[in-house]
């Protein structure tokens, strides 16, 4: 018998898991290990009104009612540092060990920076968390112009928003078109159009990426085939 189902991520993959394992009869402990201290969220608004309107609330997933129904015990804001599979355990960044019967892992992902050094730079943005939509909300409050790197959804979602608030956007995208990942080059033509249409600079086949500061002055540089196009 399962006793215990420990879950590792808090995002909506992870709420949905534990609600789904309750609605399906399941009586036993489920844990979760999040990085952040919220109940579950949804994180498609992050790009969109958590950047646009005036107070935005977080997107929770479940009412209260529901959240507390789904009786979890939370390990947060924790990360899980390793898993002993032969055990059965998992190494949680406080030093503590929590065992588990299943184990589900629902991270979800991440942006992929170049190098170390645009993590830790102050003008370079990721956009995964609450925490990371209210710093750009409040950064582009001040900005006049915004690179983005990755001509995906999230990116072009971001980008949209940045130009409602007035905001001049460049996206850099690695491939010749816009989401080439996930739909045909009809509709990414399509995409490519609306969004040149509301003032967004494209830059397509962007292989290589450096970021360079210059007294007070912020150049993010794209190379393709080995030949800058753009600074």
């Amino acid at each position: 018998m399962t006793a215990r189902i420990v879950i590792i991520g808090g995002g909506q993959a992870g709420g949905w898991a534990a609600k789904t394992l309750r609605d399906e009869g399941f009586s036993g402990e489920i844990c979760v290990v999040a990085e952040e201290q919220w109940d579950f969220y949804e994180r498609p608004p992050l790009s969109k009104a958590a950047l646009l309107e005036a107070e935005p609330a977080l997107p929770r997933l479940f009412s209260a009612e529901v959240q507390q129904a789904l009786d979890l015990r939370w390990y947060r804001p924790l990360r899980a540092k390793s898993i002993d599979r032969q055990n059965k355990t998992l190494a949680l960044s406080n030093g503590e060990t929590l065992a588990y019967d299943l184990l589900l892992i629902a991270t979800g992902g991440r942006a992929r920076l170049p190098s170390e050094a645009w993590g830790q730079h102050p003008q370079v943005y990721t956009l995964r968390h609450w925490q990371d939509a209210q710093r750009l909300k409040q950064r582009l409050a001040s900005a006049t112009r915004l690179a983005i790197v990755g001509g995906g959804w999230i990116g072009l979602e971001i980008a949209a928003s940045a130009r409602k608030s007035g905001v001049a956007v460049t996206l850099y995208e690695q491939q010749p078109a816009l989401c080439m990942r996930s739909v045909s080059m009809e509709v990414s033509q399509a995409l490519d159009e609306l969004h040149r249409g509301r003032a967004l600079i494209f830059a397509a086949a962007a292989a290589r990426w450096s970021w360079k500061m210059i007294t007070a002055c912020r150049r993010c540089t794209a190379t393709a085939s080995g030949k800058p196009s753009m600074r």
